[in-house]
């Protein structure tokens, strides 16, 4: 007997309040020809209460139980269970618009592509978001023979975000997610996809309503071990390069893209300029450890950003206060 079409892979980690809506919004896709691989992390609350009651009700739903491993170890264990041709993500507290594996699915058929892709929206905690009620129709607004060039080099919108995705299986024979990066596991593994990939789709309507929870990994304060993913992040992408070595310059520019980004423009937002020394000067250090190795090359960057990296590293702080 053959498998499901579509693995749906959700790690699930103390998402009671949420999760029964996630799971919902699977079991009502237009699209039935699918297993929903969840993965439960040690979850201290209810979830494992919540799974079963689906797991019950509908065989396409199939748990896992393991001790708290992380976001990027259960998403690896669920590739490793997954048996359908295509594999989609959605975290414990999102929400599929009921059409999300229709449309993802005709795309990839319809193009022959090894990825398809779609749009998101945002939404905030407290509030129960539900889609319109009106059917969507199928769209192909990026056709891309050439997925990783037109991202970082014509940059076209294909996003580094999993869960807005269709992925054709075999593209993860030899990719999994680097569980040294548990919150921000999915930009790492979405580069070598796209590198890896002859063809990607893209259809621009939002499928997929992302929730905001202010105590989400992404949403708290700039921690050590945070702030060290954001190293590691950009060591992992230049060493890309050695498993792909006619793109080596490429990325060590997206490498020195995402240090910036993330070392000196995200804590600028937060924090305009220096309200926070330990944090400023942990991102600094790390930030010049990578441009010591060479995993941090400035010269990669426009000059605008340039002036601003040196005047972080320097601590010339009348060169980096932002307009409120």
């Amino acid at each position: 007997m053959s498998g499901p079409l579509i693995s749906v892979i959700i790690p699930v980690y103390n998402s009671e309040k949420y999760l029964s809506m996630t799971l919902q919004s699977v079991q009502q896709q237009t699209f039935k020809d699918f297993e929903a691989i969840c993965i439960d992390d040690g979850s201290s609350d209810g979830s494992m209460q919540i799974l079963e009651h689906f797991a019950a009700a509908d065989a396409r739903f199939k748990i896992h139980h393991q001790s708290n491993a992380g976001g990027s170890a259960s998403r690896n264990k669920g590739l490793d269970l997954a048996t359908g041709r295509y594999i989609a993500f959605l975290d414990n507290d999102d929400i599929y618009h009921p059409q999300y594996l229709e449309i993802l699915y005709h795309n990839i058929e319809t193009h022959n592509a090894d990825i398809s892709c779609c749009a998101y929206l945002r939404f905030e905690s407290e509030h129960q978001y539900q889609f319109a009620a009106e059917k969507v129709e199928a769209c192909a607004d990026i056709i891309s023979t050439q997925p990783f060039e037109d991202k970082f080099v014509h940059k076209k919108k294909i996003d580094t975000l999993m869960w807005t995705k269709l992925y054709r299986r075999e593209i993860f024979d030899d990719i999994r997610f680097d569980e040294k990066l548990p919150s921000i596991n999915d930009i790492l593994l979405n580069i070598e996809v796209l590198l890896k990939s002859r063809k990607a789709v893209v259809c621009r309507k939002p499928l997929i309503a992302y929730r905001i929870i202010p105590t989400s990994q992404t949403m708290k304060p700039l921690s050590e071990a945070r702030i060290q993913e954001y190293k590691d992040l950009c060591i992992a992408i230049c060493q890309l390069g050695n498993k792909y070595p006619q793109y080596e310059t490429l990325l060590r520019k997206i490498a020195a893209r995402y240090a910036y980004g993330m070392h000196i423009d995200e804590y600028l937002q937060r924090y305009n300029p220096l309200p926070d020394a330990p944090r400023y000067n942990l991102l600094r250090n790390n930030l010049a450890d990578l441009q010591q190795n060479g995993y941090y090359e400035p010269k990669r960057l426009s000059f605008g950003k340039q002036i601003i990296s040196w005047a972080f590293m320097h601590q010339k702080y009348f060169l980096l206060r932002r307009k409120k």
